[in-house]
């Protein structure tokens, strides 16, 4: 179920980030729930770089955050100043002083080495929080939550599914748009090496379709809905389903996965959310129910 009290809106006060706070606004606006929002002063920058942005002093800051709320009620709004080594943890540390229900943030989209090794701020928080995160991509404009069409949600079938799907559902009746379930079917390299005879990705394909329809069956028409298998790397059909919209919303589960493995290689979940130019809810696994 969707049980939203506590809603953090973490910022830098860059352009980029304060592109979450309209979301934030309006999910804090249709649950009633109270919206924290969390600016982090860094001590220390252990890697600096051109986007980071000088302190403007705890009043300029706080006088930011203010202004950047409108919507909901004054005594449901938190502007909250701290300073730490990391922003990461600090936030982190924060979502769970707080009991946050939901995690809202923008990601700065960086490219190349550096994000590659070490990762972002926004991937840190959705690998570790213990709540869902709500990421807005590096949009050319602040989105408009009232302007969502469709919600895509893609499933892979696992244990986490039934909960991913719960909360796609809700978020569908909430904005009253329909719903679009993907399934990637990732092509199969070395087909021949792994398998005593050929195997045919088509036939994974009718598969997963008769899957997808399974669930569409069992959604029972509490909202418009409809699935496709695709053949394809997850990311990237992921991103074409986005395409085809003005304004969608994608809903995904990530399984919490750890370790050198997950910092090295990544996930579909830290591929999609460096190249979505939509908002993306992350839903963690495992830590508690769909928010």
């Amino acid at each position: 179920m969707l049980n939203i009290e506590t809603i953090l809106c973490p910022t830098d006060l860059s352009e980029t980030s304060l592109k979450a706070v309209p979301l934030a606004t309006e999910f804090a606006r249709i649950h009633g729930a109270d919206l924290h929002l969390l600016n982090v002063h860094l001590l220390h920058s252990i890697t600096p770089s051109e986007e980071d942005l000088p302190f403007p002093g705890e009043a300029l800051a706080r006088d930011a955050l203010e202004s950047s709320a409108e919507g909901i009620p004054w005594n449901q709004v938190v502007h909250e100043v701290t300073r730490g080594v990391n922003a990461a943890p600090t936030i982190l540390d924060y979502a769970a002083d707080h009991d946050v229900d939901l995690i809202v943030m923008g990601s700065h989209g960086r490219r190349g080495f550096r994000r590659l090794l070490l990762g972002s701020v926004t991937e840190e928080v959705v690998r570790m929080a213990p709540c869902p995160v709500l990421v807005v991509g590096h949009l050319p404009g602040i989105p408009a939550p009232s302007d969502v069409d469709r919600i895509i949600v893609p499933i892979d079938f696992s244990a986490f599914t039934d909960g991913q799907l719960e909360a796609a559902v809700e978020l569908a009746t909430t904005f009253d748009v329909p719903l679009e379930l993907v399934h990637a079917v990732e092509p199969i390299p070395y087909v021949q090496m792994s398998y005593p005879i050929a195997v045919d990705v088509e036939d994974f394909k009718h598969h997963a379709q008769r899957r997808l329809d399974q669930l569409l069956e069992q959604m029972d028409g509490r909202v418009a809905a409809s699935g496709r298998a695709v053949v394809g790397m997850a990311d990237e059909v992921v991103m074409e389903f986005a395409e085809e919209s003005e304004a969608p919303l994608v809903v995904m589960s990530s399984h919490g996965h750890s370790g050198v493995t997950r910092l090295l290689l990544g996930s579909t979940t830290e591929r999609l959310l460096r190249r979505a130019s939509c908002p993306v809810l992350v839903m963690r696994a495992g830590d508690r129910e769909a928010p």
